[in-house]
């Protein structure tokens, strides 16, 4: 071959190697890119969306809808999340909450008819979370094409969770976290405000919001024997749970949440299962229930017990009434958010549910909805009955008794001091929330149990999640861990 045939095939070869370079960086060019040619969260926009219907087994249809302003210059975001309920039972209600100038309200309308609350502390809502980290996020990675999306979509990760957005002519058509959808209605470049808090609510004016941290460094965990079996681990849900026959289960989310998964040092899990909404803590068969599965011969050994609300009166009352006893040198109890004095809240429930003012019956709405009040009488359920302060059980058991018990037994109890708590749940924190503007419940309070009724014993309670007396910024419902945050990790610090 001559020098100019060889010339030749090696111009030819360096065009191909050329090309397959371009080729392998243009195939590699979403992956390169971090983040759009033009951010559109450099310009200031108010953007309404609406979030994915969710269906409400045997009770109706909830419709989230979300307002957000954004001032980059300022790096101010005011955010207005509201939920729809429309009912199977003729009691629909719109909740907001509002979040603006450093300050939050929580709201419940129905037709003519309105109630609005200050939030002084609180975990901030999740979709808010998004919409910060969104505007603040600088590394942005170019998604795969989709039918959904008709522009270009982007990702960024928060914590474990990816935000994936579609972009098309510098605005957002719709963003995704954690399997939900929020969809474009409207998009406006604007820097005026138009969220606000309004002036009327009952508790202002309202105070800067104050945004709830916990200690999540890992501690030691509580020592055992070492000499003991490997423990198995029981959880003993409250009240509120509607079934039609006594069982145990291997899983409970929807109480628990991802409990396990933060107690893995348990050897088994079992979640007592029980009608805890038409019957109270002094049920004797609930009581035969717990002692069947919590004890073997009789004695309950090698186990752990968490309890939870209500949950801590079944076994008081359990070991009380001798159903089964309690082996101390293998076992521990620890109380979470117990009513050991009763509720005032639960008081107050039974009135509203009864016999409502004018105000009340909107909240009355919301109970029924959360379960407290039956949906088609003015009654609530038989539970809330037991809860009340000045409850005698028929059986002759009282509050003293089952304290007496508690503090033999129990060797560590979380207690919640803020109503609102985390507020991942919104119907659920502003019913905490209202009940506790509406009833004599001592402070702090879980928004339905005073920490002087929940503490026990007289301990001194740290807002630290290593600490067996554990107190903290969490409500009723947020201690059971369903809501993540602080109080799985005194779960995981305590088995």
């Amino acid at each position: 071959m001559n020098r100019w045939a060889v010339f030749t095939c090696a111009a030819i070869l360096s065009v191909c190697l050329l090309g397959a370079v371009v080729g392998i960086l243009y195939g590699l060019k979403p992956f390169l890119e971090s983040k759009p040619s033009h951010n559109i969260f450099n310009d200031p926009f108010t953007a309404s969306f609406d979030v994915d219907t969710i269906e409400r087994e045997e009770l109706g249809t909830e419709k989230t809808y979300l307002k957000v302003e954004w001032h980059p210059a300022s790096r101010k975001m005011n955010f207005q999340h509201t939920e729809v309920f429309s009912s199977n039972y003729d009691f629909d209600y719109d909740l907001s909450l509002i979040m603006a100038d450093s300050k939050a309200t929580v709201g419940i309308s129905h037709k003519n008819m309105s109630l609005g609350f200050c939030i002084d502390d609180m975990s901030l809502s999740r979709w808010y979370v998004v919409f910060q980290q969104m505007v603040s996020e600088d590394k942005w990675f170019r998604g795969d094409l989709s039918t959904d999306c008709h522009g270009d979509i982007w990702s960024t990760k928060h914590k474990n969770d990816v935000i994936e957005i579609c972009v098309k002519d510098n605005q957002l058509k719709y963003i995704k976290y954690q399997e939900r959808r929020a969809t474009i209605n409207s998009w406006t470049k604007a820097n005026k405000q138009i969220i606000r808090i309004k002036a009327d609510v009952l508790n202002g004016p309202c105070r800067n919001v104050t945004p709830i941290t916990c200690n999540v460094e890992n501690h030691p965990k509580v020592k055992r024997d070492s000499k003991t079996s490997p423990t198995k681990c029981l959880f003993v849900h409250g009240a509120g749970n509607f079934v039609d026959r006594n069982d145990v289960k291997s899983y409970m989310e929807d109480y628990w949440g991802d409990i396990k998964k933060h107690t893995l040092d348990c050897a088994s899990h079992q979640f007592l299962v029980y009608n805890s909404r038409d019957n109270g803590w002094d049920e004797d068969q609930i009581h035969q229930h717990f002692c069947n599965v919590a004890a073997t011969n009789g004695i309950i050994s090698n186990t752990v017990l968490f309890s939870h609300s209500m949950g801590n009166m079944v076994i008081a009352a359990a070991l009380h009434r001798k159903k089964c006893a309690f082996n101390q040198s293998t076992s521990r109890w620890f109380s979470v958010q117990g009513p050991w004095k009763g509720s005032a809240a639960a008081n107050t429930l039974v009135d509203i549910c009864r016999n409502p003012t004018s105000s009340q019956k909107l909240i009355r709405r919301l109970l029924r909805n959360q379960g407290y009040c039956k949906p088609t009488e003015d009654i609530e359920y038989n539970v809330y009955t037991t809860l009340k302060t000045n409850y005698v059980s028929d059986t002759g058991i009282r509050h003293d008794d089952l304290i007496n018990i508690g503090r033999r037994y129990v060797s560590g109890v979380m207690c919640g001091t803020s109503s609102w708590g985390l507020g991942q749940d919104k119907q659920e924190s502003t019913a905490l929330k209202m009940m506790q503007y509406y009833s004599e419940l001592g402070k702090p309070n879980d928004g339905m149990v005073a920490f002087d009724s929940c503490k026990l014993k007289d301990e001194v309670f740290e807002a630290r999640s290593s600490n067996p007396y554990y107190k903290d910024k969490v409500n009723h419902a947020d201690g059971t861990c369903r809501h993540g945050g602080c109080p799985c990790r005194w779960y995981h610090n305590m088995h």
